[in-house]
């Protein structure tokens, strides 16, 4: 009876541990809406699916090469960057997106769930 009632616990801790992973659509990766509960105010873009938020500190100091548009802001994509605002991915990373808005750039670092 002991062994049946560990395998209960560990199987509910299980369901728990599952039911707190991030991005109901994407695992891993936050919503919009977790972005926006937790920051109401943060400057992020949308693309593919995929939340990406302006950050400063360590993204700023990472040494980037711009690479290849992979986008253009459009109405309803994001929150404080203008409409046609380019948005270019680096070679060396995937997870930093670099918005240019007629020569001013902003780096977005993509909101994954820890």
């Amino acid at each position: 009876m002991k062994h049946f009632i560990n395998i209960i616990l560990v199987i509910s801790f299980f369901f728990l541990i599952a039911g707190c992973t991030p991005g109901a659509d994407t695992p891993g990766y936050l919503t919009k809406e977790q972005v926006l509960r937790a920051e109401p105010e943060a400057d992020y873009f949308e693309l593919n699916n995929k939340i990406y938020v302006k950050e400063t500190g360590w993204v700023e100091d990472v040494k980037l090469t711009k690479d290849e548009v992979v986008g253009e802001i459009e109405d309803g994509m994001a929150s404080h960057l203008p409409l046609g605002t380019k948005i270019i991915a680096p070679k060396e990373r995937r997870d930093i997106l670099i918005a240019d808005n007629r020569g001013v750039e902003v780096r977005y670092l993509l909101q994954i769930g820890e």
